[in-house]
């Protein structure tokens, strides 16, 4: 039930004055224009030929009540906009004037209503402006939220920005911003603790903003108040010296030992030592005086021999395998064979190699350990083998970590920089968007180029402004400005994933749909960011370093997440659905060539979707698309029983059976059609994108141009390539057997219904990736006619399918938007969408 409005009695009309506003509980509100002898001649808000225009004394005095003159009702019948103004522009305060005029506590129906109804808001934005104020109405000591209800406090609530800092319940960005807001009033102590409070408390894009709030302070005072909070601030002091530049020198010896001693007290609580791992990882890197001594200490007992596997695992291979040698050499030197054989045994785990190998590869520089790993290594009897690399899968772990410790050792410009795998584009685009956010939030434009920018070996990079406009990779037609930095550094990227510089004549985004076939190890959210940066309306791009190191930062967050997620087998998805024969086909009366199965049985799901190719006269592009669906759906039935205790290898053998089992159904129906001979016929043939999720994780392969997305916060990832001529001619450029890339050529040569040069069925190879699908993440299948027509680039494609999926809480609902949406844009081609995420 709608709460009422808290209106004062009218006792005496002498009390009432033209401009006065009245409230009537069936009628509403009036404004009073004159009060006669015997009438009080009303004004009513929004008008209507039955409301009274006049009333008599006595009824008023009866019925009406009088609006506070300071109050929102008041405000809102003389002056509507300066009301919705300040809803928008200072949206507590107005919610506060609004429960002032209101009796007990208000649901967001309430709310709803009293805006709504009265023409403060449309339904849409009420929706939008309480999305914004509902978070923060719970840190406004003005307010009492219970039960979903929001009332105003009794008594003294002024609401002072101490006052507010000082609730426990403040979120840590709202907390960073108030503190930065007010520091000149804040008392220095105060503010200090309050920068420190948000940054020990909130997630990485707030750590990174309190670490700039606090780049004045020393490093001794930061790391002394974080320390005598324990270790719930060991995350924080984790950011700060990887982040902050901070150099050993600048701590005393008490401060560094008091960190190891925080790394070591772990292991007298008992627990898990992930949080210390990562902290006695950070500081051999640095390197804190100490640690490694006492490390090596640690590695005799068997929680010692935890912490320092914890440490490993925070740390880059070759990083990981360096330090190993470290403390083995510290074994050795103190005689503890035992330790020494297990940190033998771990060193060579991380590189990969056998004890000759590694013999081989130390002798110069540590003969002593080579003579050892050659003579007194037994190795570990129960050591698993080390499985064998494979490129063709997404199961590595993905971090930040650029891992340049064999090749950038001083300041190398990024154009400079090797060709570096996928796995790398993370750090990167974190690195890039930091340094140019350092000038960007002075109000200062860079201009990167391939020169300007440097890569520094501890993993960041420095951004120098450019006057070299010639080299600066933006826009041809765009003036320089902070988002024209974002598409320059953008464009850098990609040649330092591609190694090689980029033709100004080409917008760089004409890569993005192919990259996945050229870059190994791409993470499955990587894409969004740099996709972002490259899109070609410069109000649709990140507006400067600080907006962009946003969008950098939710993905690494997501492949952190992704990468300790573990397997849900018992997940469920929930899918939805649409396709139409396309607006402009209807009109031309051809058919829905595009074909799509969907299964969901309890946690394992199949979704397909495949696009027949139009230009077939030996059968047709519906009939091929159709026969790989049936075949498809048939094998699933009959592999499901084998499927629900299958592993992620078993799963790509399904896959890889399913796509060479429809590729010969599609082959032998084409040679009926043709009648045994394909002289001078163009056999049948269908694109396939095709995913199994079991559980939480997703098998996906495909064969052509239908595409795969992964959507999140971070916006909307493409995880698979297009297979056609232009991507075939990228990725011999990338590898030099081309002088150009040319993006000519949408023919396809990845597909279903290949025939090999004896004309006889031979499928081609598919492409894959695996990966966990995490809570809040949707996948999105659609062929090529949503693709092409949602967009004219691929950011473009990319922003409406964030816009849309991430937006969009019911499946259905997004995938059938997205079908009109390509309809809405011509309509010239079917248009499949499948849309799936987990049940929350």
């Amino acid at each position: 039930m709608i709460g009422f409005a808290l209106m004062t009695p009218i006792r005496d009309i002498a009390d009432l004055r033209p401009g006065a506003v009245l409230y009537h509980s069936a009628f509403g509100f009036a404004r009073v224009t004159a009060v006669d002898p015997d009438w009080v001649v009303l004004a009513w808000e929004g008008g209507g030929d039955n409301l009274p225009a006049r009333v008599p004394h006595d009824v008023v005095l009866r019925v009406y009540a009088l609006c506070a003159p300071d109050g929102f009702f008041h405000r809102a019948t003389h002056d509507r906009e300066g009301v919705r103004g300040l809803l928008v522009e200072h949206p507590t305060d107005g919610l506060a004037l609004l429960l002032g005029d209101l009796h007990g506590p208000q649901r967001e129906s309430d709310l709803r209503e009293w805006l709504v109804g009265r023409g403060v808001f449309a339904d849409a934005a009420f929706t939008h402006w309480w999305k914004g104020v509902h978070p923060v109405i719970g840190e406004d000591v003005r307010f009492q939220v219970d039960n979903d209800a929001v009332v105003l406090r009794s008594g003294n609530t002024t609401d002072t920005p101490k006052a507010r800092l000082e609730n426990p319940l403040l979120a840590p960005g709202r907390r960073l911003d108030l503190a930065l807001e007010h520091r000149e009033t804040l008392e220095p102590d105060f503010y200090f603790a309050q920068v420190l409070l948000a940054w020990r408390t909130g997630g990485t894009q707030v750590k990174d903003l309190a670490l700039a709030a606090l780049k004045h302070e020393p490093a001794q005072r930061i790391l002394g108040d974080l320390l005598a909070m324990g270790t719930d601030a060991i995350e924080a002091i984790i950011h700060g010296i990887r982040r902050a530049g901070w150099e050993p020198d600048q701590v005393d010896e008490a401060t560094h030992a008091a960190l190891v001693g925080l790394v070591l007290r772990g292991l007298d609580e008992g627990g898990p030592l992930d949080a210390e791992g990562r902290l006695a990882a950070t500081l051999a890197r640095w390197p804190s005086p100490g640690v490694v001594d006492a490390l090596h200490e640690a590695s005799i007992s068997a929680d010692g021999k935890r912490l320092l596997r914890a440490a490993f695992g925070a740390l880059p291979p070759r990083r990981a395998e360096l330090l190993a040698l470290e403390l083995l050499e510290r074994s050795l030197e103190t005689g503890d064979q035992e330790s020494a054989q297990w940190l033998g045994g771990e060193a060579l785990g991380f590189a990969l190699v056998d004890p000759a190998e590694m013999a081989d590869r130390i002798e110069t520089e540590q003969p002593a350990l080579a003579k050892w790993f050659k003579s007194s290594f037994r190795g570990v009897e129960d050591r698993p083998g080390l499985a064998e690399y494979d490129d063709s899968t997404d199961e590595t772990l993905h971090t930040a970590e650029i891992d340049l410790s064999d090749i950038v050792s001083q300041p190398m410009p990024i154009g400079k920089l090797p060709a570096r795998s996928g796995a790398s584009l993370l750090g990167l685009g974190l690195a890039m968007a930091r340094a140019l956010s350092l000038h960007h939030k002075e109000g200062r434009v860079v201009n990167p180029t391939a020169f300007s920018v440097k890569v520094l070996p501890n993993e960041t990079m420095e951004a120098e402004p450019s006057e070299d406009h010639a080299s600066c990779p933006r826009p041809l037609l765009e003036p320089e400005s902070t988002a024209a930095d974002v598409y320059a550094a953008s464009v850098l990227l990609l040649e330092a994933l591609i190694g090689k510089p980029w033709p100004r004549n080409l917008p760089a985004n004409r890569a993005l749909p192919y990259l996945r076939t050229c870059i190994p190890l791409l993470p499955p959210s990587a894409l969004a960011a740099l996709d972002s940066g490259l899109h070609p309306d410069p109000m649709r791009r990140p507006q400067d370093g600080l907006a962009w190191l946003a969008r950098w930062q939710t993905a690494a967050v997501a492949e952190e997440n992704r990468s300790y997620a573990s397997r849900n087998p018992t997940a469920r998805l929930h899918v939805g659905y649409d396709s139409h024969i396309g607006k402009m086909k209807l009109l031309l009366t051809q058919t829905n060539q595009d074909c799509m199965t969907i299964a969901c049985k309890g946690p394992l799901s199949l979704l397909c979707v495949c696009d027949g190719i139009s230009t077939a006269n030996a059968g047709s592009g519906d009939v091929a698309s159709s026969i790989a669906c049936h075949v498809i759906a048939n094998l699933w039935e009959q592999a499901l029983p084998r499927l629900v205790s299958a592993g992620p290898g078993e799963i790509r053998d399904f896959l890889d059976r399913a796509l060479r089992t429809a590729n010969t159904a599609v082959c032998e129906a084409a040679l009926r059609f043709a009648g045994g001979n394909l002289d001078g016929r163009v056999p049948m043939g269908t694109t396939c994108t095709i995913a199994v999720v079991h559980g939480n994780w997703v098998s996906l392969a495909w064969l052509g141009d239908s595409r795969c997305y992964l959507v999140g916060p971070y916006g909307a990832s493409i995880v698979t390539a297009d297979e056609n001529q232009a991507g075939e001619r990228l990725r011999a450029w990338h590898l030099g057997f081309l002088d150009m890339w040319d993006p000519a050529g949408f023919a396809l040569v990845g597909y279903l219904g290949h025939f090999n040069d004896d004309m006889r069925p031979e499928a081609l190879s598919a492409h894959h990736t695996s990966f966990t699908l995490l809570p809040g993440e949707s996948l999105m299948i659609g062929s090529d006619g949503i693709t092409d027509y949602v967009g004219e680039t691929h950011p473009e494609v990319a922003a409406v399918v964030w816009d849309v999926v991430g937006s969009t809480s019911d499946p259905e609902d997004a995938a059938r938007r997205m079908v009109g949406l390509a309809n809405k844009g011509g309509g010239g081609d079917n248009c499949t969408c499948v849309v799936a995420r987990l049940w929350q």
